[in-house]
Formats: C-alpha cells, sequence, structure tokens
C-alpha cells in the first residue's frame, strides 16, 4: 500500500446533514458495482479520482465525482449510479407532481393499475386527496408521495401518523395504505408504520424492496438520468408528462426531433437505449 492509499483510509467525509464519517473505499466500490460497472471498472474510477479525495469532503462531491468519471467510462453504469440525485430533480418546478407520475410508473410495472390525484370521500365527510390509487387483485392501496429536493432531509413520525389517520377515515375505500419516498424515514417513522400496518417504501427501505432496488428490478429510470437532456429539455419533458426513460422511447422519433432537433434526438434515443438494453 502506498502513502496515498494509507492517507486516504483517515480521510473524514462530511454528510449532508453535517455528520463527519471516516471514507469507506469499500463502500464506494460496492456502490459503483450495485450501479452494473464491472469490478476493474468501479478501480479504474477510485484511482481516477483518489487524489480529489480529501478530508473534509462532502459525500454529494465525492458521489459526483464518481459519476463524471464512470460517465466517461461506462455510460449506462453512470446513468444508473445517478439515480439518486436523478429523482431529487424531478421536482424542478412542479411541486413533486413529476415524482408522483414516476411512483405511479413504478407501480404500473409492478402489475398495478395506478390512477393519479384522486379525490375520495372518507367516512367523516372529509374529501381527501389520494396522490396514487394502486390496484391489483382485490388490492386496493392508498399512496402518499413525499418528494425530496435535497439530500438529508428525512421523513419524521409525522407524515405515517398523519397518513394512517387518512386511511383510518378511508379504509372502506382502500385494502391497505404507503408512503413513497426518494429520501429515508427515521426510526420512529418505521418504528410506528409497523405497528399499525403502514407499507413505506424508501430509498433505502425496505431492504432489497426498496425503491433505488425497484427501480433497478423493473428498469423504470428518470429522464433525468439521461446525459443528453439539459435543463431546458427537461422541463419541456415534464410539462408533457413525460417522466421515465421509457415513456421517452415510446414518443415517435420525428415528434422528439420536433421537441428538440433532430441531432439532439438521436442523441437521447441511443443513451435512453443503450440504458434500457444494457
Amino acid at each position: 500500500m502506498n502513502s496515498e492509499e494509507r492517507c486516504i483510509e483517515m480521510v473524514m467525509l462530511v454528510k449532508a446533514n453535517g455528520e463527519r464519517v471516516l471514507f469507506d473505499e469499500m463502500r464506494l466500490l460496492r456502490s459503483l458495482m450495485n450501479s452494473g460497472a464491472e469490478n476493474y471498472i468501479a478501480k479504474r474510477v477510485l484511482d481516477k479520482i483518489r487524489p480529489q479525495i480529501v478530508d473534509g469532503i462532502a459525500t454529494k462531491k465525492l458521489y459526483s465525482l464518481a459519476f463524471k468519471a464512470l460517465r466517461k467510462i461506462d455510460n449506462p453504469s453512470a446513468s444508473r449510479y445517478e439515480l439518486k440525485w436523478a429523482i431529487m430533480r424531478l421536482g424542478r418546478g412542479r411541486q413533486g407532481f413529476s415524482f408522483e407520475q414516476y411512483a405511479g410508473s413504478l407501480f404500473r410495472r409492478m402489475g398495478y393499475n395506478v390512477k393519479l390525484n384522486q379525490l375520495v370521500k372518507g367516512k367523516s365527510g372529509v374529501i381527501h386527496e389520494v396522490d396514487l390509487v394502486a390496484e391489483k387483485q382485490g388490492e386496493r392501496i392508498m399512496v402518499e408521495c413525499k418528494h425530496r429536493s435535497k439530500p438529508g432531509i428525512w421523513i419524521n413520525v409525522h407524515t405515517p401518523l398523519y397518513v394512517y389517520a387518512r386511511f383510518m377515515d378511508l379504509n372502506k375505500r382502500f385494502t391497505s395504505a404507503a408512503v413513497v419516498t426518494n429520501s429515508r424515514f427515521s426510526t420512529q417513522s418505521e418504528m410506528y408504520a409497523k405497528s399499525v400496518g403502514l407499507r413505506l417504501l424508501g430509498w433505502n427501505y425496505p431492504i432489497k424492496e426498496s425503491l433505488k432496488d425497484l427501480a433497478d428490478k423493473y428498469a423504470v429510470y428518470p429522464v433525468t438520468v439521461l446525459g443528453s437532456i439539459d435543463n431546458n429539455m427537461l422541463s419541456n419533458l415534464l410539462d408533457r408528462e413525460l417522466v421515465t426513460v421509457a415513456d421517452i422511447m415510446a414518443v415517435p422519433k420525428d415528434s422528439l426531433s420536433g421537441m428538440f432537433g433532430q441531432e439532439n434526438a438521436i442523441k437521447i434515443y441511443k443513451e435512453a437505449t443503450k440504458l434500457l438494453l444494457s
């Protein structure tokens, strides 16, 4: 082990909430390989960015460096690696509605029939707006979507308390309730949800069936993972309710060319196809 490798083992990272944690080389390598990168590619990325991993570096900056290096070596893997940040960008000026559409696409891929933004009257007489209604084989789920556009903002226990209270008013209309977020749940949120049978789907919860796991399993990627789409294009796509990469692939090529020009359309289709087929 050379002096640079010994030094990097003592580097402290700063998380979004201000907490300082010791840099874990294997954790970074695993995250790269979980995105689909081969072991040797992950090691190449680490070697490439090693000189920039200095004490006090923000975790967001570290993963941004890794993403940029991976993009140059293995573009499809880089797109999957950026999934967390890509979902955060779905809130761009749309108050979370694009995330609701994204969650709806994920439930559809899991075999559910989905309706968005439904008004449902409870037994109290109160009218509730339900973000998603997901139905399959006698199951009818009331889904509350909570989008976060910045890291480090967790879902505290107030959200599951509120959602379950609404479910109790609507429990003759639904068989269960769920909260879906691109963030994380607090320990108390998880404890309360387990005690009342409320489903939680977060960025890393539950283990092996989390949002990131299901997005990869069902290949439901937001359009924001594509490097060929700039912010102006993104706004145009979201205004047209084109939220996932699969949505783009369903648009006729001449229509996409009319939106962004032929050269840009070709780049977008090429990147999208490579991602979905990789």
